[in-house]
């Protein structure tokens, strides 16, 4: 299969001042899903076990290194990681008194740890598991970019899930697999603008929405059929493929600029490596614009973690654009109220 036949839809993950207006809508609306219970959506396929398996094995590890795990391993936004960590401390609290138990279906995460700590066994029932006709489905696209060398999108995020970790997972063939990881890629594509499409004229999901989980699952599987790609070796669909990392990144999860500054440094240092330093430079200039925006709107106020995160990354791509610009008056003042805020 020649390159030419490849489908994905990828564009620069490049944050531009109307997204930046919708980024901030969203945190200014505090867009997150509001229900009358403490629950969570994980990822698809993912138990209350897996959730409670995953905190047990980190205990002691810092604040910043549970909220990016649990973001990274169950799709959770920030506020939805925050609210496992304190519900899980709840319900150790409350084993203490076997009679307090939490309520399974309001509390569930503190229900779930109180279970475990106490001895009893925890639901492994996935939050959201697999079905037949997605696998039948996804077995479908991978056969015909084996057989017929072409490759096609969908419109099922679960499906396209399914084909990444196939192509992901292969042992076949430099070819064989070449071609796998191109439909992956289309499928992830087809998934995600589909996840776009239905916003409408909302800004980005709603964090803690199903479209918000899917996204960061998306994300996830985009980055592992990158990494693939950057082995084979293979620098433009290396950098194509971070592009889709940022298109889902920006227009799905864009009121988090931690997710959003993450996306377009990995497309930056993939540019630069493929021998193209001022583009790698031009590629990180929204952040410099947009994130200082972040930097007034947080003021003298608490740093979360995803700010910490945020403001480290605006500092990363100062030092990038001075590696290929030399640096500049303006930026070493953006440097400084960094520093200012990350000294805190």
């Amino acid at each position: 299969m020649s390159r030419s036949a490849v489908q994905f839809r990828s564009r620069a993950p490049v944050l531009r001042t109307d997204e930046l207006v919708g980024s901030l809508l969203c945190q200014t609306l505090s867009l997150v899903e509001s229900t009358n219970d403490m629950s969570v959506r994980l990822a698809r396929d993912r138990s209350m076990r897996d959730l409670v398996g995953w905190l047990h094995r980190h205990e002691g590890s810092s604040e910043r290194e549970i909220l990016v795990g649990l973001t990274d391993e169950f799709a959770l936004s920030f506020n939805d990681a925050r609210l496992v960590v304190d519900r899980a401390g709840a319900g150790v609290i409350r084993a203490a008194n076997p009679t307090n138990e939490p309520d399974a279906l309001k509390d569930p995460v503190a229900w779930a740890t109180y279970r475990h700590a106490t001895g009893h066994p925890v639901d492994d029932t996935p939050i959201l598991p697999t079905t037949d006709t997605q696998r039948n489905d996804a077995a479908k696209l991978l056969n015909a970019a084996l057989e017929e060398g072409s490759t096609k999108g969908t419109d099922d995020v679960g499906v396209a899930l399914i084909v990444a970790r196939a192509a992901v997972n292969s042992n076949e063939t430099d070819d064989i697999r070449y071609r796998l990881l191109l439909q992956a890629a289309t499928a992830i594509s087809g998934a995600a603008e589909h996840c776009i499409e239905s916003l409408g004229d909302q800004p980005c999901a709603i964090e803690g929405s199903q479209t918000w989980v899917d996204a960061s699952e998306l994300v996830r599987a985009a980055r592992d059929v990158t990494e693939r790609f950057a082995a084979q070796p293979d620098p433009d669909l290396e950098e194509r493929g971070l592009a889709l990392v940022g298109r889902i990144v920006t227009r799905l999860q864009g009121q988090c600029h931690a997710f959003v500054g993450r996306a377009m440094l990995d497309s930056a240092r993939c540019i630069h490596r493929n021998g193209d330093a001022e583009r790698a430079a031009s590629q990180v200039e929204p952040v410099l614009h947009d994130f200082s925006v972040l930097l007034d709107w947080l003021g003298d106020g608490e740093l979360s973690v995803e700010h910490v995160i945020a403001s480290e990354q605006l500092v990363e791509s100062i030092d990038l654009i001075d590696s290929v610009r030399g640096s500049s008056t303006e930026r070493e003042i953006l440097r400084q109220r960094c520093e200012t805020l990350l000294a805190r």
